[in-house]
């Protein structure tokens, strides 16, 4: 029964798994636990065994227990099928393959991760933050494939996959971030659009790139398009510079000097 309770407290779903010993140590708790034989498949011709080839002790990080973190030493079995000699490791539910933590600590650190920061979720798991990272990108996130009546489109500065600029699809009207693609290349976009379904899509709102409007224009036909804010206002404080430097050339030497020192006047809202 307390062997059972050991088990459920680390996260151990797997029935043949037992507590071998436990201790104490200063700032953490060391666990040894050992897996009992059965029935194995083997991963190559499909045949089970129950043939055991040799052993192994495997050191494994658990949870944190209140201030202590838990070090699991695992004696795991290699089986060998008597059909094709080939040799294997058990399953195990509590341990993913390649990993040195269990598969409790990374769904918790997942978790922490999806209502707070990386840092924050590698603190409380007790594993480092590129581990979090790391776990974060091998997860596959749902992304909207039904693109809504209002989409925006701009980029961003980024260094991913050794691109310089990624691209951001918007749901304008409930404010959320539909989708990140890797660069902002034509072909991209285009064929990002064409992935998705762009029958609800009435209006664009992007910036006054020529060639996000060919991309847009060739996968969605002829949508609305309304160039941002940003980029009118900045259009707009371009003329008027323009203005300003055409009315300054005519000024005398000081009144030139002070427009030009004066010209952010111009820009503040009033």
């Amino acid at each position: 029964m307390q062997h059972h309770f050991i088990t459920e407290l680390l996260g151990i779903k797997d029935t043949h798994v037992d507590v071998w010993d436990i201790r104490e140590e200063e700032s953490y708790l060391i666990a040894e636990l050992f897996t009992k034989q059965r029935m194995q498949k083997c991963p190559c011709c499909g045949k089970r065994t129950k043939r055991i080839h040799s052993y192994r002790w495997q050191s494994i990080q658990g949870p944190v227990l209140t201030t202590k973190e838990v070090h699991i030493s695992l004696r795991k079995r290699r089986y060998i099928c008597m059909s094709c000699h080939h040799t294997f490791y058990e399953r195990l539910q509590m341990i993913h393959r390649y990993q040195r933590c269990t598969a409790s600590v990374q769904t918790a650190a997942m978790m922490h991760a999806a209502v707070s920061s990386f840092r924050t979720a590698a603190l409380v798991t007790g594993v480092t933050v590129n581990r979090v990272l790391r776990w974060f990108d091998q997860k596959e996130l749902p992304t909207s494939k039904v693109l809504p009546r209002v989409i925006a489109i701009d980029e961003f500065k980024g260094d991913a996959d050794g691109e310089r600029f990624q691209l951001n699809v918007v749901d304008v009207e409930n404010r959320r971030i539909i989708d990140i693609l890797p660069d902002r290349k034509v072909e991209t976009i285009e064929a990002y659009l064409n992935s998705c379904d762009t029958g609800k899509v009435e209006m664009v709102v992007m910036d006054l790139s020529q060639a996000f409007k060919q991309a847009i224009r060739k996968a969605l036909g002829n949508p609305l398009i309304i160039a941002d804010r940003f980029h009118f206002m900045r259009q707009a404080y371009w003329a008027l510079d323009e203005v300003r430097r055409e009315v300054q050339k005519q000024l005398p030497k000081k009144d030139r000097i002070r427009m030009k020192r004066s010209k952010k006047l111009l820009w503040k809202s009033w």
